[in-house]
């Protein structure tokens, strides 16, 4: 295929169970809208030009990334609102998935917890507006969009009240708790700052009800290792290492019990 009609969209390293480079992987879109993946087994610099035409991509079947949007889910307005974020699901790793719909699973269960969001407002938990629907599938989420993620936020080095963050975060987690549900991958980069410097709990395709068996993990130091379910302590451990995050990070922080 030419290079003309294809753009790459994501890139990035595959590992082995031991943490090993195992290949890169490139996920390409071409200009009708369909997606492709593509394996290159000698490791690259991800910033590194590649010559798409050199590659041998695979494509992606639409139902396999795109759930049909099913009863009891919100499409989001037309037009979208001003200032609002559409997430769409990361391809990397399709090529590595068991079933083939794992992404696709995984979209429609971060859309029913949207969902149970949207009815269930709370000023630390992102604004959910919709689904992205095109042609009975589902092609993305859309979200209020957030000035930084918290990450970005300490490592501007300007003073905020961590204190108060974190215990905004803590509200958050707390109501998801009380709706019964578990985020299991609280980190910096899944906590956005708005523009009154409030944080707010994003990305809930790791999220589960309570009890329930994991499907995706956490992010690798601020997981509970080999967790298989969907329990309080997964989101206390994370909420325990971002303490000591904002702890070291911001001087005068005030430790507050979890």
């Amino acid at each position: 295929m030419s290079s003309a009609t294809m753009e790459i969209c994501e890139r990035g390293e595959l590992m082995d169970e031991s943490f090993s480079f195992h290949h890169m992987e490139y996920i390409l879109k071409q200009n009708s809208g369909e997606y492709f993946y593509a394996k290159l087994n000698r490791r690259m610099p991800l910033d590194a030009a590649i010559d798409v035409d050199t590659l041998d991509p695979i494509r992606i079947p639409t139902e396999h990334i795109c759930p049909q949007f099913a009863p009891g889910l919100t499409r989001a307005p037309e037009p979208l609102p001003k200032g609002c974020y559409v997430k769409r699901a990361s391809l990397l790793g399709y090529g590595t998935n068991v079933s083939g719909d794992d992404i696709s699973r995984t979209v429609l269960g971060e859309a029913r917890i949207c969902e149970t969001l949207r009815k269930n407002p709370h000023p630390n938990i992102a604004k959910y507006h919709g689904c992205i629907e095109v042609d009975g599938r589902i092609h993305g989420l859309c979200l209020d969009r957030y000035v930084m993620t918290l990450q970005d936020r300490v490592e501007t080095g300007t003073q905020f009240d961590a204190d108060i963050c974190f215990q905004r975060i803590k509200d958050g987690i707390r109501h998801l708790h009380n709706l019964g549900l578990i985020h299991n991958d609280i980190n910096p980069r899944n906590i956005m700052i708005d523009a009154d410097d409030n944080p707010v709990i994003i990305d809930f395709d790791s999220c589960k009800c309570e009890g329930e068996e994991l499907v995706k993990g956490g992010t690798i130091d601020w997981e509970i290792e080999n967790a298989r379910y969907a329990t309080r302590e997964n989101d206390f451990f994370s909420l325990s290492k971002l303490q000591e995050y904002l702890f070291a990070s911001v001087s005068g922080f005030g430790v507050a019990a979890a």
